[in-house]
């Protein structure tokens, strides 16, 4: 069941603003907060920001997760260009991308873990989870570094972990001077020679997910041209 939070209709002040004591910062500060289901929440992340609305995870391994990638149902078309990825995109209750900015800023503040959440058209749910994740600045081309890598599916991560640019199709930082990965394999993603994965593929239906290298796909768990059915990419602090 998900529940509707917005501090925008539960605290104001006569500004307009809520009391700086109940501007949560991220979803773990909304978990603490006494908040236990599954939703949507404004957020803060800094001073500078204005406020943004999430998906709270508060159930998969103890919650507090801010979401920020979603595919559910292929409502949303993922294949986007540079700006659209740095900004955001969807509908947090479904299917979306927050935005890389946003991302930059938050795991810029502190030190997050990530944590992959993904389920193939069999039924079948893997989770793949990293100590450590920050997404460096635009100018330094929303570079992914990750660490502490620990999964159900493999021993090897599918992402890789030391700072791979991100690509979209009209900005290519793929590491291939003749590859354009985000034109091969649709969608804007951390592609390092193409490599192991990309959440952010066409979206296939049951019965046309094989033998797709441009879908959603998680090499070391469902192999390079299997296209899932679900997935979700989530943030919280480390020490939560």
């Amino acid at each position: 069941v998900l529940q509707v939070n917005t501090l925008m209709s539960m605290v104001a002040s006569a500004t307009g603003s809520p009391p700086r004591d109940q501007m949560f910062r991220d979803c773990a500060d909304v978990y603490k907060a006494g908040h236990s289901v599954s939703g949507l929440f404004t957020i803060y992340i800094n001073n500078t920001t204005e406020p943004v609305q999430v998906f709270c995870d508060m159930e998969t391994s103890g919650g507090g997760w801010t979401v920020f990638q979603r595919r559910l149902n292929g409502s949303v078309d993922f294949q986007r260009s540079w700006r659209e990825y740095k900004m955001g995109f969807g509908d947090a209750l479904g299917e979306h991308w927050l935005g890389n900015e946003l991302m930059h800023l938050l795991t810029s503040r502190g030190q997050y873990s990530l944590r992959v959440e993904l389920r193939d058209w069999e039924g079948s749910p893997a989770h793949f989870q990293y100590d450590r994740v920050t997404l460096t600045s635009e100018s330094q081309q929303y570079r992914l570094y990750l660490r502490g890598y620990s999964g159900t599916a493999g021993r090897q991560s599918s992402l890789v972990t030391h700072g791979t640019g991100f690509s979209t199709r009209d900005q290519d930082n793929d590491n291939c001077d003749h590859c354009k990965c985000a034109l091969m394999l649709t969608g804007g993603w951390w592609f390092d020679a193409c490599g192991f994965s990309n959440l952010n593929g066409i979206y296939y239906t049951v019965g046309h997910n094989i033998r797709k290298l441009n879908g959603i796909k998680w090499h070391h768990f469902r192999g390079p041209s299997y296209s899932l059915r679900s997935t979700s990419m989530m943030v919280r602090p480390y020490d939560f």
